[in-house]
């Protein structure tokens, strides 16, 4: 797909920018239609601490369904109008891939068990854990880690999840060294130059396999860049003001995933989503005030402002 470019604002006038409504909204294949006028719960969650192994994995897909599960009973308790979850695969469900797609099965199971049971039409968003890292990475777009990654979006996929997203790490390195010296200009460098490269490549490729599975490739997000610099800044050990910046700095960043195909919604603890939204009229996730894995800010409201979905 040829990279897309944007020269202007989506919005010809900032009341136009409202949660629930997104120029460019996203229709499911079952009819779910996100940005259409309505903002939809986006429910997120994790397994407790610990090891995920061969032996353990019957035990992490009973968690798995029964986290789901009470999810689903009280999505029907309240008849709400459409339902999103979204996992974010841990770095095991990766590396093995089998193991992520068992537990996507498992979601599935159980929403498409609620949407026939009460009509509430739901989706999924399988989110792949980054592992192109550590001291045995041979290439950021070659090697097993890549392969990994690849072979864990196209699998997630193939066995039903709607919407694909990743936490994508390119140019991390550099930029941890930025927040913590607070270099604006490495931090310019990490988040608009080295991450804006490796996120056309692997967001080229992220929409290649939403293509050729019938998924929708949704968006990255800045969360292991801009929103450490928010952490530590809340701790005070980096000024607020660094933070802040760096927060909008990674909206070019998170960009770069739409042109290369990401169509939303944009990931829920990427902050900077409402400058992707307003650029490109994508819909995008949001998390805030009432959130309880959002970060404490006294911007809460200010995130629902125009959200799509509500983590």
């Amino acid at each position: 797909m040829k990279t897309r470019t944007f020269n202007q604002l989506a919005y010809r006038s900032s009341d136009a920018l409202l949660f629930g409504q997104a120029a460019v909204p996203v229709t499911l294949k079952n009819g779910l239609v996100i940005g259409g006028g309505t903002v939809y719960p986006e429910i997120n969650f994790t397994l407790p601490q610990m090891l995920i192994t061969r032996e353990t994995l019957p035990e992490v897909l009973r968690i798995y369904r029964e986290i789901i599960g009470g999810i689903t009973q009280r999505a029907e308790e309240l008849q709400v109008p459409g339902l999103v979850a979204e996992v974010e695969l841990l770095p095991p469900c990766t590396w093995n891939v089998g193991w992520g797609v068992a537990v996507s099965r498992v979601l599935l199971e159980m929403l498409d068990g609620l949407s026939s049971k009460t009509g509430i039409r739901t989706a999924l968003r399988t989110t792949v854990i980054d592992v192109r890292e550590g001291r045995d990475l041979e290439h950021m777009h070659r090697g097993k880690q890549w392969e990994n990654v690849l072979a864990a979006f196209r699998e997630n996929a193939l066995a039903g999840a709607d919407l694909l997203a990743i936490e994508s790490i390119g140019g991390k390195e550099t930029h941890d060294e930025a927040n913590m010296t607070c270099d604006i200009q490495k931090a310019i460098f990490a988040l608009g130059i080295l991450g804006v490269r490796d996120m056309h490549k692997l967001w080229g490729a992220i929409r290649q396999v939403a293509d050729e599975t019938g998924s929708i490739a949704s968006g990255d997000t800045a969360c292991g860049f801009a929103n450490t610099a928010m952490v530590l800044a809340e701790r005070r050990f980096i000024p607020k003001v660094f933070a802040a910046v760096d927060r909008v700095i990674s909206a070019v960043r998170s960009l770069a995933a739409v042109e290369a195909g990401a169509v939303g919604p944009h990931k829920d603890c990427g902050y900077e989503g409402v400058y992707v939204k307003a650029i490109t009229g994508i819909p995008i996730a949001m998390e805030g005030r009432s959130s309880a894995v959002a970060h404490p800010s006294p911007v809460g409201n200010i995130a629902a402002c125009a959200a799509d979905l509500w983590s």
